[in-house]
């Protein structure tokens, strides 16, 4: 008998194919590298994305900022603005009192003493600001004291348009629009 107890019942077979060429083997070892670069990339596409979200709240933190600052700038401004245009229409006003106080110094002037302003009072248009409404009370006068009254302004180159002088007792009240004569 024979010392062998097991039998290789294997039968030789010729139709297996060929092994793998060596270049093959070298698949693996690609397949990791590329799961290692996708992890490489992916990790700093979340950085990327970690950072870009950073610079987005700080972004928007600035325009806010700039928003703001823009907004108090315009209110300012516009309070500047209000200022000037105060400050332009107070010197209009001024501009417009040099042509009073001559008027009332003219006025004041042909009065004799013993008469006396109580109301006086001139405005200017807004239509027409070269013209001057002219009001006042006279009490202790007469009549010739608005003649005096006429004559001291038109020397000062004003002619009355339309004048009105009503008499109650001791006061003459006396209206005009006194209009600037061109030489």
């Amino acid at each position: 008998m024979s010392e062998i107890i097991c039998h290789d019942f294997k039968s030789p077979r010729n139709d297996t194919s060929k092994r793998l060429p060596d270049s093959f083997k070298a698949i693996p070892i690609l397949f990791y590298l590329s799961l290692i670069g996708a992890v490489y990339f992916m990790t700093m596409d979340w950085l990327a994305y970690k950072q870009a979200q950073k610079d987005k709240i700080e972004a928007e933190a600035r325009k806010a900022q700039y928003d703001s600052d823009t907004k108090r700038f315009q209110d300012e401004k516009a309070k500047l603005d209000a200022e000037t245009e105060k400050a332009e229409k107070l010197a209009k006003w001024v501009e417009g009192a040099r042509n009073v106080q001559p008027i009332t110094a003219a006025i004041a002037r042909a009065m004799p003493p013993e008469v006396r302003l109580s109301d006086l009072t001139i405005e200017r248009s807004e239509q027409v600001p070269e013209n001057l409404a002219l009001s006042l009370r006279i009490n202790g006068g007469s009549v010739s004291e608005i003649g005096l009254l006429e004559t001291g302004i038109s020397r000062l180159q004003y002619r009355s348009l339309a004048p009105q002088q009503s008499k109650d007792g001791e006061s003459i009240e006396y209206r005009s629009t006194l209009v600037r004569q061109d030489p």
